[in-house]
């Protein structure tokens, strides 16, 4: 955002999609080079421009910005957190024991491999060192270590 701020955009303004890079699970599984999670946008919105809600329903015309940010499926430091993902999320379909199981997520974890078996083979692994990684995660690598290596046999997870 300070970016942007910084920047003179010629008026009208034209918003702004930011496509976020797609992880599964930690920093290490990225979703295919060129797929991106569409994240937040920027408009310009006075008084006299449309509502915002107008302006979340034309997002899809708006102009890209690719690599703007991160997103990171899945990305728990626990399997409760897995497990409470599962159960409040609208595919209830999907929440069933098989999914639910310790040794079916950490296998699933570990290996980049979908946790619902959707098939497609495993997300691709990427060498950490050549991807920029968040900064906090670049200054507190401890702390995330579940974000940034799920090849421990507990897969990173704190109660497994």
């Amino acid at each position: 955002m300070q970016t942007l701020a910084s920047c003179e955009r010629p008026l009208p303004f034209e918003s702004l999609l930011l496509q976020c890079d797609f992880y599964y699970y930690s920093f290490e599984f990225l979703l295919g080079r060129g797929n991106s999670w569409a994240g937040g946008t920027v408009s310009r919105f006075n008084s006299h421009t449309k509502i915002p809600s107008e302006l979340r329903k034309a997002r899809a015309g708006y102009r890209p910005v690719s690599g703007a940010c991160f997103h990171c499926s899945y990305c728990f430091d626990s399997i409760a957190g897995v497990r409470q993902k599962l159960g409040s999320f609208s595919h209830t379909e999907l929440d069933i024991p098989k999914f639910r199981d310790k040794q079916h997520i950490i296998d699933r974890f570990r290996n980049g491999k979908d946790l619902f078996d959707r098939g497609g083979g495993p997300i691709h692994r990427v060498n950490k060192n050549q991807i920029e990684l968040p900064q906090l995660l670049q200054r507190e690598p401890e702390r995330f270590m579940y974000m940034l290596n799920r090849s421990f046999p507990n897969a990173g997870f704190r109660d497994a």
